[in-house]
């Protein structure tokens, strides 16, 4: 490690190390961005699993301080589905205030349903 002599290297070598951090932030927080917006039920992967890895990447939107309206994703998990689950998904709509619908119910409903299946 190496040791600065002013205070002008600290800053400097602070402002490298800042940027540096920022870059993997904004990319990380884009990535997670990314997954969100192209998230779907995959092949073969069942309902707690599919929760469970939507879980993980809004969690770390959040940790990065993204604000996400629980409407919205209430209204993402519900699309996210597959056709199979479409009446489900309509009834589900129908049947619910999708703006006062909390994840966790949701989730419930769901793996209620998926269990009787």
């Amino acid at each position: 490690m190496s040791s600065c002599s002013s205070a002008k290297e600290i800053w400097d070598k602070l402002e490298v190390t800042h940027k540096d951090t920022s870059e993997a932030k904004e990319t990380k927080i884009g990535l997670l961005n990314l997954s969100y917006e192209n998230f779907k039920i995959e092949p073969d992967e069942d309902i707690q699993k599919m929760f469970d890895r939507f879980s993980i990447i809004v969690n770390g939107l959040m940790g990065y301080g993204e604000i996400i309206m629980e409407d919205k994703l209430v209204r993402k998990l519900i699309y996210s589905l597959p056709e199979s689950w479409d009446s489900k998904k309509t009834a589900i709509i129908e049947a619910k205030n999708l703006k006062t619908l909390k994840l966790d119910e949701l989730m419930g409903s769901i793996l209620t349903n998926e269990r009787s299946l």
